[in-house]
Formats: structure tokens, sequence, C-alpha cells
């Protein structure tokens, strides 16, 4: 099974409600194509180092889960892709222990 890092940038005007509404998509979303959510955490509010969309914050989330199934990056990116609230998507496939050795 390979290991995801997953940061999402929200815009800064999503209330608390509309957040853990996007938050639980994306965990379904991971549930459904079988993926193992190991670990997710809320940054809160920063600024950017640029303008995106006319925003100069943005509310930080990062995901860490685990997935054999290649399909579900994809699908990942499209539900981001179509969705208003979300700024930026970065997902990175993180090293085995035994890989870096």
């Amino acid at each position: 099974m390979a290991t995801y890092e997953a940061m999402f940038i929200f815009k800064p005007n999503l209330t608390e409600e509309g957040q853990k509404e996007l938050t639980a998509k994306l965990e379904k979303l991971l549930q459904e194509n079988q993926a193992v959510l190991e670990n997710s955490q809320v940054f809160g509010r920063r600024q950017l180092a640029y303008e995106i969309d006319k925003q100069k914050e943005g509310l930080y989330y990062l995901m860490n889960f685990s997935s054999g199934v290649s399909a579900v990056i994809p699908k990942l990116k499209y539900l981001c892709n179509i969705d208003e609230n979300v700024l930026r998507i970065l997902i990175v496939k993180k090293e085995s222990k035994e890989a870096q050795r």
C-alpha cells in the first residue's frame, strides 16, 4: 500500500460548517476507494505567499492516507477541481522507511 500526504487550501470565507462538510466529502471519497485515512489536521487560516483567485489568505487542511488503488488520486483531484471552495491541492507520495535506507 502506498502512503500519501495531501495538503488542501480552502477559501478563507468558508464557514466552520462548510469546512466540516468539505472535509467529510473528501474523507468519504477516500473510504469509497478503499483508502485508509491515517491522520487529518486543520492548520487554520494562514497568509498565502501570493494571491489565488483574489484571496490573500487560506484555510489549510492536511490529510495522510494509504491506498492500494491508484485511481483514488485522480478522483481526489477531480473533486477538488470542481469544488469552488478549494483553492489549491498538493498530493505527495511518501517514501517508505525501508526505501530511505
